[in-house]
C-alpha cells in the first residue's frame, strides 16, 4: 500500500500505509483556514514540478510583506493557533525561539517566484528572505512559501530552507553617520582637482589610521596619482603606478586587516586596498557609488539600519568584511566624482591622472 493522506469529514487526517499502522493524527488546521485543497496538498508540496519562473510584481511583494508582518505579530503575542494558521507541517519549529519576544518586522523580499504543475489557482510558489529583529539581534530566514486556498488565497510558510543564529546590532553608533566631534582631527587630501576632507576612525581601525597618518606626514603620498579609477566603483591611490613598493608601511611591511562590523563601504568610505587577507600596506581607495543594487542588498545579512543607509546613500556592500574601512569623506565628494569620471585605458588607469599634492591634518575647534 502506498503511503498517503486522506481527509475525513471530521477534519481528522488519517495517515495510511503499512509503516504507520493506521495511526490517526489531528491537525490544528481547519478547512476555513487553509481550505480543503490546501490540506490535501500538504503532502504533495514536497515533490512539485516547476513549470515556469516568474518575476514578482510589486503587489506580490506587498502581499508577502503584509502576511509576514502579521505572522511576526502573532509570534510576538505567542498566539499558537494564529501561528499554526500560517505554516504547513513542521515549519513552525525554527521560529520557536522568537515566540513571546519583543519583535520588529523588518523586511520580506521575494528572491524567486515560480509556478508548479497542478491546480492553476494553487500553483504559485516562492523563495523569500524574511527578516525580523529582537532588541538585540536581527534574524534572517530563507523560506519557501506557497499561495494556497479555496475561496481566499494566501501565502503560507511551506519550509524554512535556511536560517542564521541572529546577528548582533553594532554595539556603537554607526560612526560614519555621525557628525565630527569638537577637537576631532580631520584629514585633508589636497589634489589637483580640489580638496577631499575625511574623518578617520582611530578607535575602530587603529593600525590603519596610524599607518595612514604616519605615511602622510612623511610625505609618502605627495605627488602620487590616483592610478586606478572606475566610475561608480572606486578611486584608488598609493604605490599602484610602480613608483614604490605597495607593502611599504610604517610597520615595515604588510599588516593585518581590521574589519569592523561598525564600519561599512558606504559612498565616500575610505578603505585599504590589499592583495588578500592581511596584506595591507599603502594602497587606499575611496568608494564612489551613490546608488545600490537592491536585489543584491537583500541577499546580504546586514543590520536593518545599515541596509537603510545603503539604500539612502549608496555604496558597495559586497566589499564589507573583506577590506578595512578606516575613514569617511565628509566634504569633497564632488572632487571624488570628478576623479572617477576621468578617461582611462583598458586597465582603468587614467590617461591624465589627477595627483595628490599633499595630505594634512587639522583639529576642529568648534562645530558649526
Amino acid at each position: 500500500m502506498e503511503e498517503g493522506l486522506t481527509l475525513s469529514f471530521s477534519g481528522t487526517i488519517k495517515k495510511t500505509g503499512w509503516r504507520h499502522d493506521m495511526k490517526k493524527r489531528k491537525i490544528i488546521l481547519a478547512a476555513s483556514v487553509l481550505g480543503t485543497a490546501a490540506v490535501l496538498g500538504k503532502k504533495k508540496l514536497i515533490n512539485e514540478t516547476v513549470t515556469k519562473q516568474l518575476i514578482p510584481r510589486h503587489w506580490d511583494e506587498a502581499e508577502i510583506n503584509e502576511r509576514l508582518r502579521d505572522f511576526t505579530q502573532f509570534l510576538a503575542d505567542g498566539n499558537e493557533e494564529k501561528i499554526a494558521s500560517f505554516v504547513l507541517g513542521k515549519s513552525i519549529k525554527p521560529f520557536k525561539s522568537l515566540k513571546k519576544q519583543e519583535l520588529t518586522f523588518l523586511t520580506a523580499h521575494f528572491l524567486s517566484m515560480y509556478k508548479v504543475k497542478g491546480n492553476s489557482s494553487n500553483n504559485l510558489r516562492g523563495l523569500v528572505s524574511y527578516r525580523v529583529a529582537t532588541p538585540k539581534k536581527e534574524y534572517t530566514y530563507l523560506i519557501k512559501v506557497a499561495r494556497l486556498g479555496v475561496e481566499k488565497l494566501d501565502w503560507y510558510i511551506q519550509k524554512v530552507v535556511e536560517q542564521d543564529h541572529g546577528i548582533n546590532y553594532p554595539n556603537q553608533y554607526l560612526l560614519q553617520l555621525t557628525s565630527p566631534r569638537p577637537n576631532e582631527e580631520l584629514c585633508l587630501i589636497e589634489t589637483d582637482a580640489g580638496t577631499i576632507t575625511m574623518r578617520v576612525f582611530q578607535q575602530d581601525a587603529p593600525k590603519a589610521v596610524k599607518n595612514w597618518r604616519g605615511l602622510a606626514k612623511q610625505g609618502f603620498y605627495d605627488g602620487t596619482p590616483f592610478a586606478r579609477v572606475i566610475k561608480d566603483f572606486v578611486i584608488q591611490g598609493g604605490a599602484l603606478d610602480g613608483s614604490g613598493d605597495e607593502a611599504t608601511s610604517i610597520f615595515g611591511g604588510y599588516f593585518e586587516d581590521e574589519v569592523d562590523e561598525g564600519l561599512y563601504h558606504f559612498d565616500g568610505a575610505v578603505c585599504l586596498g590589499n592583495h588578500g587577507p592581511n596584506t595591507n600596506g599603502n594602497q587606499f581607495y575611496i568608494v564612489e557609488r551613490n546608488h545600490i543594487d537592491n536585489d543584491q542588498l537583500y541577499r546580504m545579512n546586514l543590520p536593518h539600519k545599515v541596509r537603510s543607509h545603503y539604500e539612502a546613500v549608496g555604496g558597495i556592500p559586497e566589499l564589507d568584511g573583506r577590506y578595512t574601512v578606516f575613514g569617511q569623506v565628509i566634504e569633497g565628494m564632488s572632487v571624488v566624482r570628478e576623479i572617477a569620471s576621468q578617461e582611462t585605458d583598458d586597465n582603468d588607469a587614467p590617461l591624465n591622472p589627477i595627483k595628490i599634492q599633499r595630505i594634512t591634518f587639522k583639529r576642529i575647534r568648534k562645530i558649526k
